[in-house]
């Protein structure tokens, strides 16, 4: 036990020297149970610590020292933290058995491109015949083992059992996203990462973060873990974005840090390239070399996120050619510019970001559609700085504007439509429709002969977060209803 605290101040020895398990909820506790009285936003377990020893903690590791008192009499151990996000992180990798030391850890961070970067640089690494588990946004998995969802990173207990779990499964590689959140939370602190990519970074997340210099020092925080904990490790950027390049400059003479974009001195250079709906080829400069690459992926910020993955691999000493030939084989990730085809293109995406969108708006636009038909939300009780940017990117780039329903969550949905509008001009046909079924199924009736419709801000989601119950939706469930509908009807009308 006394390893695992190692760093804490030891308040008080328990007669008792064993943990078997590791816990930071009042709820989930067990004899033999080390506790982490970490204080959160809405709870402090602090006020029920004397409960949570008599419910079987055998060492309590506390935030308060006031706290103290109502365990003086207790037979169990107590421990006090200065940093109790850092300490719960670095306690549950030694519980753990120090899971990412025998693993190769990759973090790939950045606002956009997390998802679809991490399961391309997965799949190239399972062709190459690496065992290899994903820790991410869509779900945790290691082959047909999914060891859990629903957060991007989680808590620092969770990721070091997940990663211990893909170790003992069998795995050798683990690429996880990690959010600017768990960063700033040390939520993955005392890891041993390989290495990391920085995809891009735009507004988003400013409720927590408060502003764009803040929510770059949190991402930044990668790369201090690799530094830290493996001067070894390696870091790939995107040095076409402004605080990719601003990484590169501050890190180029601390670490090995590799770069990719079209700017002329990347060291993965993307040139030329052309898209159509049933994929897009481009050419990349690799020293003096030159990669001709062909994709099932579509957009050019898939174009972005497949050179990151080739960056880091080549870096790893992988040979070029051989990733090039590789890439064919990658399969279009769920809810990532995810295409239904009829007379005209259904495309579901996860964009919910400023950013995102015009990006796949502009990539949308090269393909040269009839019209762009867009149905978009905002998330309730999120950064709301972002709404009038999105709804004056989507009025810009689109024919038809549908204004919907995302998670609102606690927040009234009809707030956050008028949030978005106020920086449109309403120029547009536009339309207000809170319901996203029907807001889908409007779409869906609206679009004619070689129009696109565009889904966006759910993506892989299957939920939808109203008040305080989650129904499940699913935008490409409900788009595949209506256009079958629509179908039906038209092989109708012909039959007449």
């Amino acid at each position: 036990m006394f390893k695992l605290l190692k760093g804490t101040k030891l308040l008080k020895v328990g007669s008792n020297p064993y943990v078997y398990y590791i816990s930071n909820h009042t709820e989930d506790i067990k004899p033999y149970t080390l506790f982490i009285a970490r204080k959160g936003s809405n709870f402090d377990p602090h006020k029920i610590i004397r409960q949570v020893a008599l419910k079987g903690a055998n060492a309590i590791v506390l935030q308060d020292r006031n706290a103290f008192n109502q365990l003086k009499d207790l037979d169990i151990t107590v421990a006090l933290s200065d940093n109790i996000l850092k300490d719960q992180a670095l306690i549950s990798s030694r519980f753990f058995n120090n899971p990412s030391l025998n693993l190769n850890v990759i973090g790939i961070t950045g606002t956009n491109g997390k998802t679809s970067t991490a399961n391309i640089l997965a799949q190239y690494l399972t062709f190459l015949g690496k065992n290899v588990g994903v820790i991410g946004t869509i779900k945790h998995f290691y082959k047909e083992h999914t060891l859990g969802s629903g957060r991007t990173t989680p808590d620092s207990i969770e990721w070091f059992r997940i990663l211990r779990k893909m170790k003992d499964l069998g795995a050798e590689y683990v690429i996880a996203e990690v959010s600017s959140h768990a960063l700033d939370q040390h939520r993955v602190y005392g890891t041993k990462f390989d290495g990391g990519i920085f995809t891009n970074l735009s507004q988003d997340h400013l409720d927590y973060h408060k502003n764009l210099e803040n929510y770059f020092l949190a991402k930044k925080r990668l790369v201090d873990l690799i530094l830290e904990f493996n001067k070894d490790g390696i870091f790939v950027v995107n040095i076409d974005d402004n605080y990719g390049r601003r990484i590169y400059e501050s890190y180029k003479n601390k670490l090995k840090i590799y770069t990719y974009g079209r700017s002329e001195d990347a060291d993965f250079r993307i040139l030329d390239g052309r898209l159509s709906f049933s994929g897009q080829h481009f050419i990349a400069l690799y020293r003096d070399h030159y990669l001709s690459i062909f994709t099932k992926l579509l957009g050019e910020f898939n174009i972005y996120n497949i050179s990151a993955a080739m960056m880091y691999l080549i870096a790893k000493g992988y040979d070029p050619k051989c990733i090039t030939d590789l890439t064919y084989q990658i399969e279009p990730i769920k809810g990532r510019f995810e295409i239904l085809k009829s007379d005209f293109i259904i495309i579901n995406d996860y964009a919910h970001t400023p950013d995102a969108l015009k990006k796949t708006l502009k990539s949308i636009k090269k393909l040269k559609p009839n019209r762009i038909i867009t149905v978009f939300g905002a998330g309730g009780n999120r950064d709301r700085t972002k709404r009038p940017l999105m709804g004056q990117i989507v009025e810009e780039y689109s024919d038809i504007v549908i204004i919907t329903s995302d998670n609102p969550r606690y927040e009234d949905p009809i707030q956050i439509i008028e949030d978005i509008k106020s920086g449109m001009n309403m120029t547009n046909e536009t339309y207000t429709i809170v319901d996203r079924e029907k807001a889908i199924e409007k779409a869906i009736d609206l679009a004619e002969k070689n129009d696109v419709i565009l889904i966006a801000g759910k993506g892989h989601e299957t939920y939808q977060i109203i008040g305080n119950k989650i129904i499940h939706f699913d935008d490409i469930e409900v788009a595949k209803k209506y256009l079958s509908l629509k179908n039906l009807k038209e092989n109708c009308k012909n039959k007449k």
